[in-house]
């Protein structure tokens, strides 16, 4: 269920690099329960705006708010807690190599949540592999996984610790359409199951159309048209048009 709650805030963004600007006044709003695709062609400033959030990289100008906290004003006790209600999922999953899967999650739950034994770790870790369909893959290594369980892998590890926001960075970048519908779709699970508010970063219009209620299009480092899969599509833009064909 959507709610007009603003979960995340981002008004007047400005990044250059050099004399190269990126993002060039972008403000945004990201309701609660909400999934916002960020659609765009390369280079033009996505995988920026999301580090932006996470405080990755800074802003030259402009403010972020994200669960009620403005991140310019932060120490940094405040960022990392933050941090743990904020879930990032990167291109490629970033497992760790050497760990099996059940050492890949149980990581994150045994640095922030101290005080569960071994028993409640187990629980939790089984029901993520549960949620992403990949309970019998506990005792593996990535290296033994498909690029597409490798993501689930992923997914479920940044799920354990209970995010209230999700960031999804090109999510089904490198897989085959039938296992990137996969992911688009365990995406939605994922939001209703849990209720997450989502930004995902794609240029894959059939991860945008499954898994998006609204959508952003930056073009030259602004929001450029926004509104639905069907609202965009029907529009009249050669630029628009070109993502739908």
């Amino acid at each position: 269920m959507i709610s007009e709650e603003k979960v995340l805030k981002l008004d007047n963004l400005f990044k250059s690099f050099g004399s190269k600007v990126v993002l060039d006044g972008i403000s945004i709003d990201l309701n609660k329960g909400e999934n916002l695709v960020i659609l765009g062609k390369s280079g033009s400033g996505k995988s920026v705006l999301v580090k932006c959030i996470v405080k990755l990289i800074e802003p030259d100008e402009g403010t972020i708010s994200v669960l009620g906290t403005d991140l310019a004003e932060a120490n940094n006790k405040e960022l990392n807690a933050l941090r743990i209600r904020i879930g990032f999922l990167f291109q490629g999953g970033a497992l760790y190599d050497s760990m099996t899967v059940r050492e890949n999650l149980e990581f994150p739950l045994a640095r922030h949540h101290r005080k569960l034994d071994q028993n409640e770790l187990d629980s939790k870790i089984d029901e993520a592999l549960d949620n992403v369909g990949l309970k019998d893959a506990a005792d593996k290594l990535p290296s033994e996984l498909s690029g597409g369980m490798r993501k689930r892998i992923g997914l479920a590890r940044t799920l354990i610790l209970n995010p209230e926001i999700m960031l999804y960075d090109e999510p089904t970048t490198g897989l085959d359409p039938v296992t990137g519908n996969e992911i688009s779709e365990l995406i939605l699970e994922m939001q209703k199951k849990y209720q997450t508010s989502s930004i995902i970063i794609t240029h894959d219009m059939s991860c945008a159309r499954l898994t998006s209620n609204r959508i952003a299009m930056i073009r030259d480092g602004k929001i450029y048209k926004s509104g639905t899969f069907d609202e965009l599509k029907s529009l009249e833009d050669s630029w628009v048009k070109s993502f739908f064909v």
